[in-house]
């Protein structure tokens, strides 16, 4: 039974925890970012679980949708098609195409690099669901 038994040392602990700040940084960087070209009060894009709110909603569903994925199993597997769906018809609203989702499939951090930084203007087809109050004023 021992040979199943994990022990981390102190380099271990350290690099878990400054790599999960680090992508805590980028993705909360990159929301701001992707929330502020959308009219969205950037601040949002830092604040854990408001920010995949925020997304589901510019994407046109309700935020609540975020605690489906609480449910095990078929609950994470319609959170993640939820959330696809929601990066699909935020890249639409930043005027890219369809394949674009696929880079938010496979490689989410590209995803949210690109629409952080290029010059796409929001101009949405569908129905965003962002309450007024957090609109920039």
């Amino acid at each position: 039974m021992d040979s199943w038994r994990f022990e981390y040392g102190p380099t271990e602990i350290v690099l878990t925890v400054v790599l999960s700040v680090a992508i805590f940084v980028y993705y909360s960087y990159t929301a701001s970012l992707i929330f502020g070209k959308a009219g969205v009060k950037p601040w949002q894009g830092w604040v854990p679980f408001l920010n995949t709110w925020r997304l589901f909603q510019l994407g046109g569903l309700q935020g609540w949708w975020i605690f489906v994925g609480l449910i095990p199993i078929v609950g994470h597997l319609t959170y993640l098609i939820l959330y696809y769906v929601a990066q699909y018809r935020v890249a639409r609203a930043f005027g890219k195409g369809g394949a674009f989702v696929l880079l938010a499939i496979l490689l989410s951090p590209v995803w949210f690099g690109v629409l952080a930084w290029d010059r796409s203007v929001w101009r949405p087809t569908h129905e965003v669901l962002v309450p007024a109050g957090a609109y920039r004023s």
